[in-house]
């Protein structure tokens, strides 16, 4: 058996354009299993509820409700389902010059277990630019991924007109959800690690009228240098950063079925009106059209 480099390379962050060939949601008894097989694209394997356990390139993991694995084409795995499941299945291309989904079915390979034991999983590399690369692990916890992934789920069984595109862009945003998380996790610069202080406070109190007089105080340094050192940190200025930091919030709390009035002020807004120019002004849509979509 030949073993697959170490390696792999998604390509440029930037160029991603991702299929989805398949989505599902599904509910599956204890004693289930899943291969040992290979599959022709990539698949994200998330649980919701129970148990489960993945043999993934050699590598063996218990699977806890919250946590989701990625694996690739030509990576023997195989899934066993320990007790009543339910779990979230995407199978996708990384990248794709068509968005109609492709379902694998018809591809997937039987394997056994003298080769699932044997082989073993690429490193997965996405390039960031200046050379940088981005390494995304086998088996990762992301907060907050399940509401972009039951939209796929739902865009992906509804089948209406567009629906490729659209689930194009839902799995970028899922994409890119996962990069942001595992950027977030890694060491911090030391430049960054000095205004850590205000970004903590911004995190921790969206909807709190921030000014760059009291965010620079928590970090110890002048308002003007604060400022400049904030830009250069995160690429905005502190104010369009706390703006972006509610609207992030205001996006889980629209896909949790909360009313406009009650995140605008959960969010510290003066009225649904001024929420709402903020709102479409950072994601060029209205809160409700934001839903429905």
């Amino acid at each position: 058996m030949t073993k697959r480099e170490d390696a792999i390379r998604l390509g440029a962050l930037d160029e991603l354009q991702p299929t989805v060939n398949f989505a599902s949601h599904a509910f599956t008894e204890a004693g289930t299993i899943f291969g040992p097989r290979i599959i022709p694209d990539y698949q994200l394997f998330y649980l919701v509820s129970g148990r489960a356990k993945l043999v993934v390139g050699g590598e063996v993991r218990m699977l806890r409700p919250g946590e989701f694995a990625l694996y690739g084409p030509d990576c023997p795995h195989a899934i066993f389902i320990l007790e009543d499941t339910v779990f979230i299945g995407i199978h996708f291309h990384v990248r794709h010059a068509s968005p109609a989904p492709v379902h694998p079915a018809f591809s997937i390979v039987m394997t056994d277990e003298a080769e699932l034991a044997a082989s073993r999983r690429g490193r997965y590399l996405l390039a960031l630019g200046g050379g940088e690369e981005l390494e995304l692990p086998p088996f990762q916890t992301v907060p907050g991924l399940e509401p972009t992934l039951m939209r796929i789920v739902k865009e992906y069984m509804n089948e209406q007109p567009g629906y490729g595109m659209l689930l194009r862009a839902l799995m970028t945003e899922l994409l890119l959800l996962v990069v942001r998380h595992r950027l977030a996790a890694r060491p911090q610069s030391a430049e960054r690690g000095k205004i850590e202080p205000a970004l903590q406070a911004i995190h921790r109190e969206p909807e709190k009228h921030w000014t760059v007089a009291e965010l620079a105080a928590l970090c110890g340094y002048h308002a003007i240098y604060f400022s400049s050192l904030f830009r250069k940190c995160t690429g905005e200025n502190p104010k369009q950063y706390l703006i972006s930091q509610r609207i992030r919030q205001a996006k889980f709390y629209l896909l949790s079925g909360e009313k406009m009035e009650a995140i605008a002020e959960r969010l510290g807004y003066a009225s649904v009106h001024y929420f709402s120019r903020n709102f479409k002004e950072e994601t060029g849509l209205t809160p409700t059209e934001f839903k429905q979509q």
